[in-house]
């Protein structure tokens, strides 16, 4: 069931790939189109982790498999200028500055420079996991594939986990000022679907769904809101 699981992820990702550009054409907001690099690796990330059963391990499943965590590593990040963008679509004030966005912008390319060194230090292995099959950089003594296959250690996701504490953040800024909650629970349930308890039955990548969604779903709240005002100061 999880590879049907993960293929139905893929689905309801382009379906917010899609509200990316729906967002970028309608309203032009340009980080709508910068979000849909990483939505597009989120696709690819689900579709590649549902078909491996189908296609099995090889060269193959191992080419397609690279895209993800490149995806991953460069553009991961990213929500945390769309958080940074919600905040300043509501009308915050202490938004309005551009040195205030550059901080989010600034703190998204750090991030960035941190979690490049895995391009050259990482490799893929196989990873067997309920009915899955897949690369991964990391194999736990419990997913192993064959006998002899040793054990590889991952490394905190540093980068997510800020990226994930920024989202929450600025949610939690516009539930109490704005009484929107749907950016911070997006970002609470990432955060809970990936720890230990509940990691293990693969909900992080559900979690991935609906940060995403909050992440959106204020862009769109926002940008709707802000529209008649600009309309007014442009008249």
């Amino acid at each position: 069931m999880y590879s049907e699981l993960f293929l139905a992820q893929a689905l309801l990702q382009a379906v917010l790939w899609l509200w990316c550009w729906r967002l970028w054409r309608t309203r032009g907001l340009l980080v709508a189109a910068l979000l849909l690099v990483p939505q597009f690796g989120l696709v690819w990330d689900n579709l590649v982790v549902g078909l491996g059963r189908f296609i099995g391990f090889g060269p193959l499943l191992e080419a397609l498999s690279w895209p993800r965590f490149w995806l991953h590593w460069v553009s991961g990040t990213w929500l945390i200028v769309a958080a940074g963008s919600a905040l300043r679509l509501a009308g915050l004030a202490w938004m309005r500055p551009a040195r205030s966005m550059l901080l989010f912008c600034s703190l998204t390319l750090a991030l960035m420079m941190f979690d490049l060194p895995h391009f050259w230090r990482d490799s893929l292995h196989p990873v067997c996991e309920f009915d899955l099959i897949r690369y991964s950089t990391a194999v736990s003594a419990d997913t192993l594939c064959y006998a002899g296959q040793t054990v590889v250690k991952s490394s905190p996701p540093i980068a997510s986990i800020l990226t994930c504490f920024v989202v929450i953040g600025a949610g939690l800024v516009l539930w109490l000022r704005r009484g929107f909650p749907w950016m911070f629970a997006g970002g609470a349930l990432m955060l809970a679907s990936a720890m230990p308890g509940l990691r293990e039955y693969k909900l992080d990548n559900f979690g991935e769904i609906l940060i995403a969604g909050g992440c959106l779903w204020a862009l769109h709240r926002f940008s709707a809101s802000s529209a008649p005002k600009a309309a007014a100061l442009n008249s």
